[in-house]
């Protein structure tokens, strides 16, 4: 099972190769792309108020907008469709490089793979990623589960399956959670629900056996919760949630499933503007390594989690996470005939 793409050192060596690259394109962003933005930007996000996307991008876009000269972006919550609905929403909107939609990048990818009727990669152009969010698996604060063994025991005994929220179908979440149930051979039965708020919130509110949900997004919940396993190589908080790596403890190979959470514009809108383009990646990155978002990421637990990539490198990342989950699509496919 390749893993090599989503490791927390090729993600630390891309951001570097792309932040030796992008200087020389925003020159040209910086230099040409004068008088804009024009008026206010919009975040499109396809998620409910509430969940990590929600949170990280209204900590990302304050700081963005100033470096960009313009008001704070205004907010624009598109539920629905596995992200199908904010990305119908962008290709309507005016193509001149004043609407950003954030999503975490396996969304694309699988809206891409089935819903190619609807949706193509090269409708987006990649602005960049801001950070990257292991999953964890969590359960009720007063499960009688302490560890993923005793959970996994419990699970392949039970005469019917656990249940299991997500944030979304065919969401980074998604694949994490049959990627546990296909190598573990126990019965999950995914649950999806409209954004990872409403996810957490049922393993919280005890209606759900479990939760894979991303590290930093579920730290709202982390007083109602527990964690089991960490899937990603080490914690990388140093133990905000107290749980063990997966690779510690489970007996079997599970693939490192993070969301890297990215944001985009139409690809017609750097087309037509590739100097707003360029300007947008160029200011973008920059946000990143603002003080004043490094203080307010600092302040949320994010700081450990932030992380660019370029534009190309958030195209080869979709790439390689589709070739990776190409064990799973098969059951992923059938969980939606059960939704």
């Amino acid at each position: 099972m390749m893993k090599s793409n989503v490791t927390r050192r090729s993600f630390l060596q891309r951001s570097a190769a792309g932040a030796a690259a992008l200087p020389l394109m925003g020159l040209g962003g910086q230099a040409l792309a004068q008088g804009f933005p024009s008026r206010q930007m919009t975040a499109i996000i396809p998620f409910s108020p509430g969940g990590g996307t929600d949170r990280s991008v209204r900590l990302v876009t304050p700081t963005w907008s100033r470096l960009l000269g313009a008001d704070d972006f205004a907010l624009d919550h598109s539920p629905g469709a596995g992200s199908l609905i904010a990305q119908n929403q962008m290709r309507n909107a005016p193509h001149d490089a004043h609407t950003v939609l954030f999503t975490p990048a396996p969304h694309s990818a699988w809206l891409a793979e089935l819903e190619a009727q609807s949706f193509q990669l090269d409708q987006v152009a990649w602005i960049g990623s801001y950070f990257q969010d292991p999953n964890v698996l969590l359960v009720p604060k007063d499960s009688p589960y302490d560890t993923i063994e005793q959970f996994l025991d419990a699970a392949a005994s039970a005469d019917q399956p656990f249940t299991a929220s997500v944030s979304s179908a065919l969401s980074a979440a998604h694949a994490a959670t049959v990627a546990l149930r296909e190598r573990a051979g126990v019965q999950l039965r995914v649950i999806p629900f409209d954004g990872g708020g409403p996810a957490r919130n049922a393993v919280a509110g005890g209606h759900v056996d479990c939760c894979m949900a991303p590290y930093w997004s579920a730290t709202n919940v982390l007083e109602l919760t527990k964690a089991l396993a960490i899937f990603w190589p080490q914690d990388p908080t140093e133990g905000l949630w107290d749980a063990p790596s997966a690779d510690d403890v489970l007996p079997f190979e599970m693939p490192y499933l993070s969301e890297p959470y990215c944001a985009q514009i139409s690809s017609q809108s750097a087309a037509n503007h590739p100097d707003r383009y360029a300007r947008l990646v160029e200011t973008f990155e920059e946000s990143l390594q603002d003080p004043e978002f490094l203080a307010g990421a600092d302040a949320q637990d994010l700081t450990p989690f932030v992380n660019f990539m370029s534009p190309d490198e958030c195209s080869q990342w979709v790439e390689e996470y589709v070739a990776l989950l190409a064990e799973f699509r098969d059951s992923m496919e059938a969980d939606l005939e059960e939704m």
